[in-house]
């Protein structure tokens, strides 16, 4: 009798886990798809490329954010995706990429990412791009007022670089820039009468940049490649747009540090 009871009670407590175990589910599941339209508290579980990006997406005021990309690589779309970056992929709601990242298209396929899970954001520094950037990501997430917040500050920033670009006045500045630092660079208003990159410079390549005599020579951390042209009397400075070196972690602090090198900020 005891035997039979205990069966009895076993059971009960198996079929009361299991409804308890497919409410939980079926809550899980509307939190994760509402959420898109600003419904519940909860965001969507997003994955993005790189630290750019991700601080692009955290920016408009996504919360939880996994960066694929490790943020000590020198040139993150370079990185090579590990199997447990497909099952973080796989699981995501949201995917978002720049475009250019080799790996992400790999990771695609490997993870049967629908097309309806990828957003590409522009991966542009200069401020009124990068506005542009957060604002549409903010808009997809339903998060504009935490997009506000940020754009009172980067606004601000953005104050404070064109002024300190007239008081230098780089618009007397010849300058050399790396194909990847050109948008930020002409932000400024820096005199650009060479681009070089992001394909290997010939020596014909060089030699011409550097008959060209320009003051400055804006060359890009991630992918230098203007070293050679250094020469005394002549400015070189490596500027970076993924946060990671030099202790960045936001947009924020690469505009800052971008702008100090340039000596454009205090």
């Amino acid at each position: 009798m005891r035997n039979k009871n205990w069966i009895l009670v076993s059971i009960l407590l198996l079929l009361s886990l299991s409804v308890y175990a497919q409410g939980v589910d079926e809550s899980a599941a509307a939190s994760r798809y509402e959420a898109y339209a600003g419904k519940t508290s909860m965001g969507p579980n997003i994955v993005a490329s790189t630290s750019w990006v991700g601080a692009i997406v955290e920016a408009a005021g996504a919360e939880k954010v996994l960066v694929l990309a490790p943020i000590e690589l020198r040139h993150p779309p370079e990185y090579d995706f590990s199997p447990q970056d497909i099952m973080q992929a796989s699981k995501a709601d949201l995917v978002f990429w720049a475009g250019y990242e080799g790996f992400v298209r790999n990771l695609i396929q490997a993870a049967e990412i629908p097309e309806t899970d990828l957003v590409k954001v522009n991966t542009n520094n200069a401020p009124p791009q990068l506005i542009d950037s957060v604002k549409s990501v903010a808009q997809l997430l339903g998060t504009t007022e935490k997009f506000e917040q940020w754009q009172k500050i980067i606004e601000n920033l953005d104050n404070r670089l064109t002024q300190g670009a007239l008081n230098l006045q780089t618009h007397t500045t010849k300058a050399a820039v790396q194909f990847h630092q050109q948008a930020f660079a002409q932000y400024l208003g820096y005199d650009i009468i060479a681009v070089f990159g992001p394909q290997e410079m010939t020596m014909n390549d060089l030699s011409a940049i550097d008959s060209a005599n320009p003051d400055i020579i804006i060359d890009n951390w991630h992918s230098p490649q203007g070293q050679s042209l250094q020469k005394e009397g002549r400015s070189y400075v490596q500027l970076i747009n993924f946060p990671g070196p030099y202790e960045t972690r936001t947009l924020f602090d690469v505009l800052n540090y971008n702008g100090k090198i340039l000596g454009i900020l205090p």
